[in-house]
């Protein structure tokens, strides 16, 4: 009899450490993710900021992302999510991990509405497919689930032709 009590504590003993293994494991790479969105959420912050100080500086919105070149580190262009390394600042709009968009040139003007989006997460993969972080032209940067603040944009504006993040 005592030999069948070891040993069915030794199996219940064995479960719940194979169960708290798991679930540590599982819980383990939510605060990791979120981490990642938030220090993707404060660089996208930064940018903003150095765009509106290059707005008072030039009087008018960077056109590209390699305008900032003497401004910006250029790990502040990649998302801590994707795990990408930054490449040179004269061809930052085509390695960097957000999208940088031309309000100059598509509006042909620096008079920008603040809630319009400048830059954005360039691939739903950065955050696990679950979304993006959008910044506007006045420095807020959102949280948009599955990019769906951004299909709607994209959709009341037509003439922008932003590229959604798949």
């Amino acid at each position: 009899m005592t030999f069948m009590n070891k040993r069915a504590q030794l199996i219940l003993l064995g479960f719940g450490i194979l169960v708290l293994s798991v679930g540590l494991a599982v819980i383990s790479i939510h605060p990791i993710a979120r981490y990642q969105e938030w220090r993707c959420r404060e660089q996208l912050k930064v940018l903003g900021y150095e765009v509106q100080v290059y707005q008072s500086d030039y009087a008018h919105l960077p056109r590209q992302l390699s305008d900032l070149s003497n401004r910006l580190n250029p790990i502040l262009l990649t998302c801590p999510g994707s795990g990408h390394v930054p490449g040179s600042f004269t061809n930052a709009d085509s390695w960097a991990d957000y999208t940088f968009i031309d309000w100059p040139g598509i509006l042909g003007t620096n008079v920008v509405p603040k809630d319009y989006p400048i830059a954005y997460d360039r691939f739903m993969s950065n955050h696990g497919n679950r979304g993006i972080n959008v910044l506007t032209v006045f420095g807020f940067v959102r949280w948009d689930a599955n990019a769906e603040w951004l299909r709607k944009y994209a959709e009341e504006h037509p003439e922008v032709k932003l590229r959604i993040p798949q």
